[in-house]
């Protein structure tokens, strides 16, 4: 990824200039100039460059004392940047001025509850959460229910109870942020809603869901600039994916967090990043990217701050690593130093960590007394800040430096303490496998092989599961070790297992540890024997507590079957799709040849087949059922193999893994019923099918309709294309006297223009070449309804005198006819041009247009009344469902979230379309995820270089800067017009025909623009 392409550029040309201007003593800031430079501040905080902002606030501040509006604005700005920086305090001293009543009384309500809102914020930082939930609900009651910033207080306050770890409530606060922000498409609004409610989910132990929601918030996202926002999110979606043993992914989020976080002022949480890549890779077993990960987190760190909190945590890390390695020495010295910066910084959390890998580090060395000193050290912190993670890991090295000692009693205690701590979740699998390792460990040191080799298999296969390489190799060469003196000829196979995996990891000093164990076997006979009655018991326990997962319970019969069997491969398939099968764990057997077995598996669908099928490969294959859970199959070859040592039967472990499947599939689905939320339906209303209003600017649009409705006046509707500029005029027919007569639709774009005439007055036969039959044309078909002439400004020149005399004296004269006649018809006409443009270039009549706009309504563009996106969504899938023949299909909220930030440059027109073309290719029952959208509606894109503005308009001296992000070409030139001409009026004191000259207009060209942009000449 080249830092290059995304290298953040100013987002407002000539930038530099405007603070020159800002910082000179001349004192002649404009406010327009200062809060297009607010706005650049404000894009810079979200693209995480808040150093730079803070040094453009600081100039702001001081140009912007006389305004005391922009002002407020820009203590606020510079607020956040702090608190972007952990700067806590000097956060809250920013804005704190604005707690008096006084001064928030000079500001209006809208920036007075974002001040109160970001006050909050930083008392929350500040750990006065009293205070902060105080004054964000002190704000609810001051601002309107349902709008941006209700959804602003609400989000506030789940980031508030989130501190306090009360999740439910901080859960509740989002979805309510979510309805706010979804009644206007604020993107940041959802995005940061989203992000809210994932953090949550991680914070309760909904991993899956929580990753959704950060997918979510990237999405809405989309292209934005925003940076810092980005990288705080893959992060958060790698932490998921740790506890959701995925790795891989989490390699994969934690790269994109950093490839962000680089581009900001954040390198901190750059170095974070790396240090939490290093870790995922040393997982994996890819040791030599690991280090470099980690010795680049730890140069960026040290670069910041040489002693900043991070520092222990990356110290820490690494020397693990590199005791790994056998690079015992070094490693010891880094942990020293880890130890040493986390007690001179007072964190509680890095010193327990740091102490307990140089508690494993002394362990490698062999050093029992210094083991159990760091131990009992990181214990003692582990239970001071109450984390039962770490009082576990804790309490797991004080028993292997126990066992060292010799001391097996003590051992035995601590890890019946360890049993009471962990619990069967997924969560807690890594903490499992560590304790039955240990488990294995201690009935080695008091002779029982036997049931050692149990608890060091089980420790495999959930190492195995996790992917954590180096641990199942140890695990591996500890249950060698247990074979030796139980099952000498199985001992072998573990013991080269692990070596191959030292070897290929690197760490020296395991490998010399594993080749000397496998090289003293000499093929003796067990030295116990162990009853067939009391090794199915053991193995009934082993597999009834693997239940934390399926996978893992899989993984665990496989497991057994392999070490407790003679045979030679066992394979255990699941269903994959409708007609496919996936192999979940295969011993025996490599990826090459597992997988072929399973296309052929797939195909065998009789019981004679599967029987055919078992045959050929000498294997037995058994499937194992469950009421609640996807059924699987194992194959065991050879078929004789498949029974236990002493001829015992496979079937009672087998029932219990059955019944073990059903106890995973219900747990799981009481977890997706907890999460589950309530859906709501949307549904529309309006003035007839399909006319949707519930925004302030549609609302307002309605009651204009309603105002006109006993009146025949003529109309013209004015609005982008696709907006429903026929559909409001067809409204106005409803409401209308007329309502009972025909409403004729032309559009005037849809006919040759030699033939527009014809087609709107009407002809007699032989009027002209082809006029082989009389036509009445539209007018007339339109007689005692409506006319709706769309895209009147198309009509040709010539034509609309003839539509002028129509308008004025109400009778045609169709071609060919001798005398004119009256018809009555109501004419509406609509537009997606500029008809004032057009009158003063020439291509449109005056006359016309002032006859055409007696009421002109006009038709606002979908990005202004988002809030209706969700009623509309509901209406048409309705629509288009009943055509198709489509049942319950239901549109996912995210999509819907995806919907509302659009940019629609096709209006409702494209909206429409967009759900038709989703609805076409459902199937019943479906939920329209965001998957299911258009590519450019999913928006899974990079940041890219913001949009620029344009500047300079004016003459020598002049700068005006118009804003090009989120606005149509066509309001940029409208505000280049709107700012030329109030320029060119103000420097001849309101002189039209000076004006006019100036600009390049006729008197009366500059009238109709007057006109058209509400302006007045002598404001």
């Amino acid at each position: 990824m080249s830092n290059d392409k995304h290298r953040p550029t100013s987002a407002v040309v000539d930038l530099e200039r405007a603070r020159a201007r800002l910082s000179s003593a001349s004192g002649k800031a404009t406010p327009e100039s200062l809060a297009a430079e607010l706005d650049a501040v404000r894009e810079l905080l979200d693209q995480g460059l808040s150093s730079e902002a803070r040094k453009r606030l600081n100039v702001l501040l001081s140009a912007a004392r006389p305004h005391r509006a922009l002002l407020a604005q820009a203590r606020c700005a510079l607020s956040i940047a702090l608190e972007m920086q952990g700067h806590f305090r000097e956060s809250l001293d920013a804005v704190s001025m604005y707690e008096d009543a006084e001064m928030c009384a000079k500001l209006d309500s809208e920036l007075s509850a974002k001040l109160q809102i970001q006050i909050a914020l930083a008392y929350n930082y500040n750990r006065d959460h009293p205070k902060a939930i105080s004054l964000l609900k002190s704000t609810l009651r001051e601002v309107p229910e349902d709008g941006v910033l209700a959804g602003a207080a609400y989000t506030a306050l789940a980031r508030v109870y989130r501190t306090i770890t009360e999740y439910p409530i901080a859960r509740d606060y989002s979805n309510r942020a979510l309805e706010c922000y979804r009644q206007t498409g604020d993107w940041r609004g959802l995005a940061e809603t989203y992000f809210g409610l994932a953090i949550a989910d991680i914070q309760e132990g909904a991993y899956e869901a929580a990753i959704d929601n950060f997918g979510q918030a990237i999405k809405l996202v989309g292209d934005h600039p925003a940076s810092y926002l980005l990288g705080r999110t893959y992060s958060n979606m790698a932490g998921a994916c740790w506890f959701l043993k995925r790795p891989h992914d989490g390699i994969r989020y934690l790269e994109q967090a950093i490839g962000y976080y680089e581009r900001t002022d954040h390198k901190t949480s750059a170095a974070e990043g790396y240090n939490n890549l290093g870790i995922n890779l040393v997982l994996l077993g890819q040791w030599d990217r690991a280090q470099e990960a980690l010795e680049r987190a730890l140069s960026i760190a040290t670069e910041v701050n040489d002693s900043g909190n991070e520092v222990p945590m990356i110290l820490d890390s690494l020397g693990e690593l590199l005791m790994l390695r056998g690079e015992l020495d070094e490693a010891h010295n880094l942990l020293e130093r880890a130890v040493a910066l986390a007690t001179e910084k007072g964190n509680n959390w890095y010193r327990c960590q740091s102490h307990r890998t140089l508690g494993r580090c002394y362990l490698a060395m062999k050093q029992s007394d210094e083991t159990l000193a760091q131990a009992k050290s990181a214990l003692t912190l582990a239970e001071l800040i109450g984390d039962r993670q770490a009082i576990c890991e804790s309490r797991l090295l004080l028993v292997e430096a126990s066992l060292m000692s010799g001391q097996t009693a003590a051992a035995s205690d601590d890890l019946q303490e360890i049993t009471t701590l962990i619990t069967d979740s997924e969560t807690d699998l890594l903490l499992a496998g560590e304790a039955q390792r240990l488990h294995g460990l201690l009935e080695m040191a008091t002779g029982d092989a036997g049931l050692a080799a149990q608890h060091f298999g089980r420790s495999v296969s959930i190492f195995d599961l996790l992917g954590d390489r180096y641990r199942s190799a140890r695990a591996h060469y500890e249950l060698g070790r247990a074979f030796a003196l139980a099952q000498p000829d199985r001992a072998a196979e573990h013991f080269a297992r692990a070596a191959n995996s030292f070897r290929e990891l690197g760490a020296r000093l395991d490998l010399a540890q594993t080749e000397e164990a496998g090289a003293a076997l000499d093929g003796s006979t067990a030295e116990q024997s162990r009853q067939s009655e009391t090794v199915a018991q053991l193995l009934t326990l082993r597999l009834a507590e693997a239940v934390a997962s399926r996978e893992l319970l899989l993984h665990e019969l496989a497991a057994v079957i392999r070490q407790e069997t003679n045979c030679n491969s066992v394979v255990i398939f699941e269903p994959h799709s409708e007609d496919k099968q996936r192999v979940v764990i295969a011993h025996g057997l490599d990826q090459r040849e597992s997988g072929p077995l399973a296309t052929r598996l797939a195909a065998v669908q009789s019981n004679a087949q599967v029987a055919s099928f078992a045959r050929k490969l000498d294997a037995a294959v058994i499937h194992l059922k469950s009421s609640n859970a996807p059924h699987a199959t194992l194959m065991i070859s050879p078929r004789e193999a498949a029974q236990l040592a002493g001829g015992l039967s496979l079937d009672p472990l087998l029932r219990i893994v059955e019944l073990g499947m059903d106890v995973c599939a219900l747990r799981e689905r009481n977890r997706s019923n907890q999460g589950r939320g309530e859906e709501t339906d949307l549904a529309g209303s309006g003035l007839m099918p399909g006319f949707i209003h519930s925004s302030p600017a549609m609302t307002r649009l309605v009651e204009e309709v309603h105002k006109i409705r006993s009146s025949d006046v003529t109309v013209l509707v004015t609005g982008e294309s696709g907006t429903g500029k026929e559909l409001v005029s067809r409204a106005i027919h409803a409401l209308s006297a007329r309502r009972d007569k025909v409403f004729v639709p032309f559009n005037c774009t849809a006919v040759p223009k030699e033939l527009s005439e014809g087609y709107l007055f009407g002809y007699r036969r032989g009027a002209f070449t082809g006029a082989v039959k009389d036509s009445d044309g539209v007018i007339r078909a339109a007689a005692g309804g409506t006319l709706f002439l769309d895209e009147i400004g198309d009509l040709p020149i010539d034509v609309q005198p003839k539509l002028l005399r129509f308008l004025q004296e109400g009778e045609i004269q169709p071609l060919g006819e001798q005398r004119p006649s009256k018809v009555d018809v109501r004419i509406i006409a609509a537009t997606n041009t500029d008809l004032e443009e057009m009158v003063a270039d020439g291509r449109f009549r005056e006359d016309l247009y002032y006859r055409l706009n007696v009421i002109r309504l006009r038709v606002p563009p979908l990005r202004e009344r988002r809030s209706e996106i969700p009623t509309m969504v509901n209406y048409y899938a309705n629509h288009y469902s009943a055509k198709f023949g489509r049942r319950d299909i239901k549109i996912a909220p995210q999509a819907i979230d995806l919907l509302m930030v659009g940019d629609w440059p096709g209006n409702v027109r494209q909206l429409c379309n967009e759900v038709q073309r989703v609805i076409a290719r459902a199937e019943d029952g479906m939920v329209i995820t965001p998957e299911q959208l258009s590519p450019e509606l999913r928006q899974m894109r990079t940041p890219v270089t913001p949009a620029g503005t344009v500047t300079s308009i004016g003459g020598a001296g002049q700068s005006a800067t118009v804003p090009l992000q989120n606005v149509t070409l066509a309001e940029a030139l409208a505000e280049v017009e709107r700012r030329m001409i109030a320029a060119a009026l103000s420097k001849h004191n309101g002189n039209i025909s000076r004006a006019a000259r100036e600009l390049g207009l006729t008197r009366r060209g500059l009238y109709l623009k007057l006109d058209r942009l509400e302006m007045s000449a002598s404001a």
